[in-house]
């Protein structure tokens, strides 16, 4: 029996606009994935200008929810003219970020040595999650979309297409990244771009894991910062 593809899970940084048009979407990994708005086929709505109608109308929601938390309403330029970047984690730089946050949240517990190929039964993760008080580096590292904007937890709420998901505030992830840095390494940004270089495989160390891990989000979260866009986790 052939092997299963690696999971695809990626941080795409640019437009709602063209994320849900699938108009950054890779031959090699994301060929024919539908879009999320209507059913597959002719009945999906890929139109950049209708779409660009939806995600203004889901802009404005989602500020109103969040009033009483942002000094303004939330905005950045939408449509395709803005440029967009794809930051490869798949499961293993995504699980390493995760796990790296859940271990140094609860540094009491022994890390793990080796790679780690699923967290299921972690004791940190476990741990994280039946926290009663949520900490906000783990809830905002746990995030699907992160806005151009600085308010201080991740909220639940539903994406333009109406799936549900928590988001968070780039200003804030940027912020998590930072401390995981200083407590963790003290690294410099060269070092951090040496880590994403990295081929990870199950022969490397959860150390090797969680840095590459942690250089793909921070170099997204930088682009998205410097670029005031929009960050998306897609899977």
């Amino acid at each position: 029996m052939a092997a299963s593809p690696p999971m695809i899970v990626e941080l795409f940084v640019g437009t709602l606009t063209r994320y849900y048009s699938t108009d950054w979407q890779d031959g090699r990994t994301r060929a024919g994935f539908p879009s999320p708005f209507g059913a597959k086929g002719a009945n999906a709505v890929t139109d950049p200008v209708e779409l660009q109608g939806v995600i203004a109308e889901w802009r404005d929601n989602a500020s109103e929810k969040l009033r009483e938390h942002l000094k303004h309403p939330l905005t950045w330029q939408e449509g395709m003219l803005p440029p967009y970047f794809v930051g490869e984690l798949g499961m293993t730089g995504y699980g390493g970020a995760i796990l790296l946050t859940a271990y140094t949240n609860f540094a009491h517990l022994p890390r793990p040595v080796m790679f780690m190929k699923t967290w299921e039964g972690d004791p940190a993760i476990d741990a994280a999650m039946k926290a009663e008080k949520k900490d906000p580096l783990w809830e905002v590292m746990n995030c699907g979309i992160w806005l151009p904007d600085d308010f201080s937890f991740g909220i639940g709420m539903k994406d333009p297409s109406g799936a549900p998901l928590k988001a968070g505030s780039i200003e804030l992830l940027w912020k998590g990244l930072q401390y995981l840095n200083e407590v963790n390494w003290g690294a410099g940004a060269e070092d951090i771009m040496t880590w994403r270089a990295r081929e990870i495989g199950e022969s490397d160390s959860f150390e090797n894991q969680a840095q590459f891990g942690f250089a793909v989000f921070h170099e997204m979260c930088r682009l998205a910062r410097e670029n005031r866009l929009p960050m998306k986790l897609h899977y």
